[in-house]
C-alpha cells in the first residue's frame, strides 16, 4: 500500500498533465469494479482527501498510478519525447534555413556588393515588424485580441474546414464498416474533447516552440554573416532606385542603432554619414571608385540589426511562452468529466452505482450528507430534466430523492422538471445560470441524432465549463413496478460512445455499466 499524496506541491507541470491524461486513458478501457479494486491498493493521505482539493487528489492519485503501472510513465515519456524531438527538428531546420538564407543574400562575386537594402529588409526591418505586431497582441485588451483572433477570417476558415471535414466523413462511409465508422467518429470527438481540454497549453506550448525555431533561425542568420566577415573580404553597399538623399538614410540608421548607440557609436556600431554616402552603388558607375573602409561599415550595423531585432525579441516570446504555458497549467479546470468521474471513484463513500434501484415511492431512503471540502463550493441547485413520457410512467420524485442521496445533496438542492417535444434547451433556459443540469434518458432508447441535437443545442446556451450529467434508467422490472438506474451493460456502452463521439469534455455518463 503506498501512502502518497501527503505535502508536497499542487501545481502542476508539463510532464505530469501528460501522465495524467495517459492514465485516465488507460482507466477508460476498465469496468467499474477493476477500478475500485485499483483505486484500493493506493491509499492517499486521509488530509488530502479530507480537504477535497481537487488538484492536489488528482496530484497524489497520479504519483501513484505512475508507481504502480510503470507502462503509463513509459507512455507518458514517450509523448513528452516526441514533443522534445518536434522542437529539436524545429531548431535544427529553423537553424539551416536561416544559415541557407542569409548564405544566398551575402553572395558576393566580387563585382556587385552585398546588398545591404535587401539584407536590411529581411532579416532586420521585417523581423522588428512582425515583433512589434506579436507585442501588440499581448498588451491589446482581451476583447480586441479575440475579435482579431475570431474575426472574419477565422470563421470562414472554420467553415471551410468544417465542410472538407464533413465531406471526408462522408467519402469514408462508403469504405467503412459500421463499427470502424464508429471508431472513427470516437477518435474525431476525442481530438476535439482534448482541444477543449488543453487548447491553451497546447497554444502556448507551440507558441513556445516555434519562438525557438525562430530563435535559431536568427543565429543561423548571424553565423552565416560572421563566417563571410572573417573569413571572407566582403563588400556592403546600399542602392535604391528612388531618389533617396545619404541624410535621409544615415536618420533611418541612427534610429534603427538607437538601442546600441550608447555602447557601439557612430562609425562602429553603424555607419556615420561619409560612409553610407561612399557605400552608395550606382551600377553603371560599377564599385571601383569606392573606398573598401566605406563598404566595409555596414556589417556590424546588420549584425547589431540581427541581434537586438531578432535574437533578443525571440528570447523574449520564447520566456513569455513558457509562462503562458505554466499559467495554462495552474488553470486546467479539474471538474471536467474524466476528473469528476476519479473523483467519484476516490470517495469513500460514493455508492458507484453498483445496484441501487428506486422503487415507486420515497420510502427507506437513508439521509443526505452535504459534501465536504472543496466540492462543497461546487455544488450548486441541481435540476434533472427528463421527458413528460418519463414523468407520467415513473414516480419522479423517488427519483428525485435517489438522485439527491447518490450526489449526497440536501433534498431542496434537487428539483426533477420534466420538458415536451425534445425542447431541452427551452426547458433549461427557464432555469437560470446557477442550476447545474442532468439528463435523464432511457437506456434502452438509442441515443439517435435527434438527442445529440437536443444535447448540443443545449450546450451552446450553458458555460462551456458547466458539467452536464446524463443520468440513464435501466429497464424496469415489470413486475415491481420499480426504477433501475443500472442499466444494461450493452445499452450503456452505446450510450458511453455516443458520449465519447460528442466530444465534449464536460458531458458525463453518470451511471456507467459496472
Amino acid at each position: 500500500m503506498k501512502d502518497l499524496g501527503k505535502g508536497g506541491s499542487a501545481k502542476w507541470r508539463l510532464e505530469e498533465l501528460v501522465g495524467f491524461e495517459c492514465a485516465l486513458a488507460k482507466d477508460e478501457g476498465l469496468d467499474w469494479q477493476t477500478l475500485k479494486r485499483q483505486d484500493a491498493e493506493t491509499r492517499i493521505e486521509a488530509s488530502v482527501l479530507a480537504g477535497g482539493k481537487r488538484r492536489e487528489i488528482a496530484l497524489a492519485w497520479l504519483r501513484a498510478r505512475l508507481a504502480d503501472a510503470p507502462e503509463i510513465k513509459l507512455a507518458s515519456d514517450s509523448v513528452l519525447h516526441s514533443l522534445r524531438v518536434a522542437g529539436q527538428l524545429l531548431g535544427a531546420g529553423g537553424l539551416l534555413l536561416g544559415l541557407a538564407a542569409a548564405t544566398g543574400a551575402l553572395a558576393y562575386t566580387g563585382e556587385a556588393p552585398v546588398n545591404v537594402s535587401a539584407f536590411f529588409s529581411v532579416f532586420v526591418l521585417l523581423q522588428a515588424l512582425l515583433a512589434a505586431g506579436l507585442m501588440m497582441v499581448f498588451v491589446l485588451p482581451r476583447a480586441w485580441r479575440e475579435r482579431l483572433a475570431f474575426g472574419p477570417l477565422f470563421r470562414a476558415t472554420r467553415w471551410v474546414l468544417e465542410a472538407i471535414f464533413s465531406r471526408l466523413q462522408s467519402l469514408s462511409a462508403r469504405f467503412l464498416s459500421g463499427q470502424q465508422r464508429q471508431d472513427a467518429a470516437e477518435w474525431a470527438g476525442a481530438a476535439r474533447r482534448s482541444l477543449a481540454l488543453h487548447g491553451s497549453a497546447a497554444k502556448w506550448l507551440a507558441f513556445s516552440k516555434i519562438q525557438a525555431a525562430a530563435l535559431f533561425f536568427n543565429f543561423g542568420v548571424l553565423a552565416a554573416l560572421l563566417v563571410s566577415v572573417v573569413f571572407s573580404d566582403r563588400a556592403f553597399g546600399w542602392q535604391t532606385t528612388l531618389n533617396a538623399e545619404a541624410d535621409s538614410v544615415s536618420q533611418l540608421v541612427r534610429w534603427v542603432a538607437a538601442p546600441w548607440s550608447a555602447f557601439y557609436g557612430e562609425g562602429k556600431g553603424y555607419p556615420n554619414l561619409q560612409q553610407i554616402e561612399g557605400s552608395r552603388i550606382v551600377l553603371k558607375e560599377g564599385i571601383r571608385g569606392l573606398e573598401s573602409e566605406d563598404l566595409a561599415a555596414w556589417w556590424r550595423f546588420l549584425a547589431l540589426g540581427v541581434l537586438t531585432y531578432g535574437v533578443l525579441p525571440r528570447i523574449l516570446f520564447y520566456l513569455l511562452g513558457k509562462w503562458q504555458l505554466r499559467s495554462a497549467l495552474a488553470r486546467y479546470d479539474f471538474s471536467n468529466a474524466s476528473a469528476e468521474r476519479l473523483l467519484q471513484r476516490l470517495r469513500p463513500q460514493s455508492p458507484r452505482f453498483d445496484a441501487e434501484k428506486v422503487a415507486q415511492g420515497a420510502e427507506g431512503l437513508e439521509p443526505r450528507v452535504e459534501i465536504a471540502g472543496e466540492d462543497a463550493s461546487r455544488i450548486r441547485r441541481v435540476c434533472c430534466l427528463c421527458s413528460s413520457e418519463l414523468g407520467e410512467a415513473f414516480d419522479l420524485e423517488a427519483l428525485r430523492l435517489r438522485l439527491a442521496e447518490r450526489w449526497k445533496l440536501l433534498e431542496d438542492k434537487m428539483e426533477v422538471k420534466t420538458y415536451q417535444n425534445g425542447k431541452i434547451a427551452e426547458a433549461a433556459a427557464e432555469l437560470g445560470s446557477e442550476v447545474q443540469l442532468a439528463l435523464v434518458f432511457e437506456s434502452w432508447m438509442p441515443p439517435i441524432r435527434e438527442i445529440e441535437r437536443q444535447v448540443k443545442a443545449l450546450r451552446a446556451q450553458l458555460d462551456k465549463r458547466s458539467l452536464l450529467k446524463i443520468v440513464l434508467l435501466g429497464i424496469p422490472a415489470s413486475a415491481e413496478e420499480e426504477i433501475s438506474l443500472r442499466p444494461d451493460k450493452q445499452y450503456a456502452e452505446a450510450w458511453h460512445s455516443f458520449v465519447l463521439r460528442l466530444g465534449d469534455p464536460y458531458l458525463i455518463l453518470d451511471n456507467p455499466a459496472v
